[in-house]
């Protein structure tokens, strides 16, 4: 396939960057919903995308279905391009990325059929199901996906690539009275039918998660000394801060110039945080992102300094920096955007238990509901907690909402843990293109003086 692209590289003519992407892709969507099999989608999509930037008029994109006819599409997008009013554009040239890049399943679940698809599932919605008369709804949502691309463009990359992905959600909703409590938790990877098997421990957490929530009080509001845990600390660097560090964000924005000037010391001097699409095996990584470009370790935050952010090839020209490799699409049917791969931040060299002795009166809050960002202002929902008293975390509370200035609370934070932990689940969404999958990465963090609003429970 890669060979036949070639001749479509001798079009233009008027030294127009041209990028051609052809994909093929299958998904499969299971669903179980109180134990029963609710819906089965099966999907097989063929298709591809160009894209053409010409350096005195700019970009043009098409997606489209099927292979067929691609010297005509390019040659109508190359004059598309030519036609529309002059808008100077450009983009960094990098050098030629070359291969084939598959990657190795131990239990392909392309080989799988339904039925050997459905029985963990059955068995796993049983359980959820039955754990207790107080779960009154219970979900699994299954989700395997493989995508074959292949990637050229006028630099002279050639580049076929695998991108296999498969997921399983435990869902659980608990009532007592007038109460009702939901819990939710998971397991993803770029990884084969192995990896959702023996998932019964899971299920059965979920099930006993959401009904300890029934007897749990909500936590008052207040100002407290937090520790975060690994996964909301690294869904909080991600959404708070590593969307802010997207240039293409940044660079359209005279507010978040200002704001994000590499060289600021923005955060506690203990902090630093990354972004690699080169962590081996990760949901995020990739050997070359969809412009063709070889990804790199880029430190945002350096020991509390803005040090750099992430790039597409044309935001790297816009502002005079070079690219990150962090342009990437959810599909052939979008085109690359500046996003997140693996964001995490370094750990540091505290235990957990010193991170604990630190605080008399706080709170521990875990894991991540959602939130929602305003450039530097946020609220982030944990999706439970435990009160701590003299260093020890003593009662489960829940309804815990972090609230304020990212900036001022990248100051606060001041005992950086050991224990760092990759968290593959869940997607990130921008631009129409949701879903796509950003781990993070942290260990346990400890923020001083939290603005934590809450719910009285009379």
């Amino acid at each position: 396939m890669l060979e036949i692209l070639d001749d479509l590289f001798r079009l233009p003519r008027n030294g127009e960057h041209l990028e051609v992407r052809l994909e093929k892709s299958m998904l499969t969507r299971i669903s179980f919903q109180n134990g029963n099999l609710l819906r089965i989608k099966e999907e097989r999509s063929q298709g591809g995308s160009i894209r053409v930037c010409n350096p005195r008029h700019g970009w043009v994109f098409r997606s489209f279905q099927g292979w067929d006819e691609l010297e005509l599409k390019v040659r109508e997008l190359l004059g598309c391009a030519v036609s529309l009013p002059e808008n100077p554009s450009n983009l960094v040239q990098t050098a030629a990325v070359i291969g084939h890049f598959p990657v190795l399943l131990v239990d392909d679940f392309r080989e799988k059929q339904l039925t050997d698809k459905l029985t963990p599932l059955k068995r796993y919605a049983s359980i959820l199901n039955k754990e207790s008369p107080e779960i009154v709804n219970s979900a699994v949502e299954y989700r395997d996906a493989f995508r074959q691309v292949y990637l050229a463009n006028s630099d002279g990359t050639r580049v076929s690539s695998e991108n296999p992905d498969i997921a399983v959600h435990f869902t659980a909703t608990a009532r007592r009275g007038d109460t009702i409590e939901v819990y939710s938790d998971g397991i993803a990877g770029k990884a084969g039918f192995e990896k959702i098997l023996d998932c019964e421990t899971l299920g059965t957490a979920v099930a006993k998660r959401a009904v300890s929530f029934l007897d749990a009080p909500s936590v008052k509001g207040g100002v407290y000394d937090c520790i975060l845990d690994p996964v909301l600390a690294g869904v909080f660097i991600h959404e708070a801060f590593g969307h802010l560090s997207e240039a293409d964000f940044v660079y359209r924005n005279e507010k978040m110039k200002t704001l994000m000037t590499r060289g600021k010391a923005l955060a506690s001097p203990i902090l630093s945080v990354f972004d690699d699409a080169g962590v081996d095996g990760l949901r995020g990584s990739y050997p070359c992102d969809d412009e063709g470009v070889v990804p790199k370790k880029t430190f945002l935050i350096t020991q509390g300094i803005l040090t750099s952010r992430l790039h597409s090839r044309e935001t790297a020209f816009c502002m005079n920096e070079e690219p990150t490799g962090n342009a990437r699409t959810i599909s052939y049917r979008h085109r690359p955007i500046v996003r997140m791969s693996n964001t995490g931040i370094l750990p540091g060299s505290d235990s957990r238990e010193t991170l604990f002795r630190g605080i008399d009166r706080g709170i521990y809050a875990i894991e991540c509901l959602g939130g929602n960002t305003a450039l530097e202002l946020f609220t982030f929902s944990a999706a439970y907690g435990y009160l701590i008293e003299n260093g020890e975390p003593v009662r489960l509370v829940k309804n815990i909402i972090l609230s304020g200035n990212l900036f001022d609370t990248l100051k606060k934070i001041d005992g950086v843990g050991n224990d760092f932990q990759w968290n593959e689940l869940g997607g990130c969404g921008k631009g129409a293109q949701m879903g796509l999958p950003t781990p993070t990465g942290s260990p346990h963090l400890r923020l001083r003086e939290v603005l934590i609003g809450g719910h009285d429970d009379g």
